[in-house]
């Protein structure tokens, strides 16, 4: 797919190389039907999943169960694997696609930069499971965590930002501890597709191209109650939740999402940074080759611990 907006000038040249000759997105389907479903995640999660190999830093994983959801604990060295401060991620795919092993490439980074372990929840995905499961299995993760570990922060990609933010309203209404602080990559709050750059910037964002795709996605995440804050944490009350910083690229369909949730964050009176990334594309942070990937990840393990 050849987006139809010639790249940034100030890009780094594998980014304009990118955007100039993208790989076509998967073609809009029923997803609530599983056969299909399994079928695209055997096409898409392998080809997520080479991303980390193409990744300049070691690094190492182990299969954990933290209340009875698998997670992989990933860190830079078989010592850091046992320290007890860690953060927790929850990886993207739209509640359908993607796992700790496709995502890695999101995981390995930050748990390298941040010197302490990352533990990417394996959340019980749509259309077998639909919301408000993932959210369950990601509060019993931290929850059974926060028993002897400090929880730094927790951090998401697309869905996963979306279901951060839900994790963290379900975890301050239980009056259960939360993480210090939250950090979003182009989040995913608002399964109704009511923003503006959900038809502003659909030609642009090489992962997207069908308008159709996502009010699919999210009815096979949500059925017909996209706007219950749980699928959409956007209309969820937001106060009392800890630091949130939020990275978006200027050309994704996710834009809306991140600039209304940064605005309802701070008439909430959440300490919310949006940090606009102008020319990029949605989840850019996965490909390794970009500099502007590396970037952004150093930045988010920085704020993710405090410094």
């Amino acid at each position: 797919m050849v987006t139809p907006h010639p790249p940034a000038a100030h890009l780094s040249p594998a980014a304009q190389a990118f955007l100039r000759d993208a790989p076509p997105p998967p073609e809009t389907c029923d997803y609530s039907d599983l056969a299909v479903v399994t079928a695209l995640r055997a096409e898409i999660d392998p080809i997520w999943a080479a991303e980390a190999a193409k990744l300049d830093m070691a690094g190492v994983n182990r299969e954990e169960f933290y209340g009875g959801v698998r997670c992989l604990r990933y860190a830079s060295t078989e010592a850091a694997l046992d320290k007890t401060s860690v953060l927790v991620h929850f990886h993207g795919g739209s509640y359908i696609f993607g796992s700790p092993e496709a995502n890695a490439a999101l995981a390995i980074p930050v748990a390298v930069h941040a010197g302490v372990p990352v533990v990417s929840v394996d959340y019980r995905r749509a259309p077998e499971h639909r919301c408000p499961a993932a959210i369950h299995d990601a509060v019993a993760v931290v929850c059974a965590l926060a028993v002897d570990h400090d929880i730094m922060g927790m951090y998401g990609e697309s869905a996963g930002g979306g279901l951060a933010v839900s994790t963290a309203v379900a975890l301050r209404d239980a009056g259960h501890a939360m993480p210090e602080r939250i950090g979003l990559l182009s989040p995913w709050v608002d399964l109704t597709i009511s923003g503006d750059s959900h038809q502003t910037l659909i030609e642009a964002d090489p992962d997207f191209g069908d308008p159709a795709d996502p009010p699919a996605l999210s009815a096979a995440y949500a059925g017909d109650d996209t706007a219950n804050p749980q699928a959409s944490p956007l209309f969820a009350e937001l106060s009392g939740l800890p630091p949130i910083l939020t990275q978006v690229g200027s050309r994704e369909i996710l834009l809306s999402d991140a600039c209304r949730l940064d605005q309802a964050l701070r008439r909430s009176g959440v300490d919310s940074t949006l940090d606009i990334w102008d020319g990029l594309w949605h989840i850019w942070q996965l490909f390794p080759e970009l500099p502007e990937s590396g970037q952004a990840l150093r930045e988010m393990a920085d704020f993710l611990t405090g410094r």
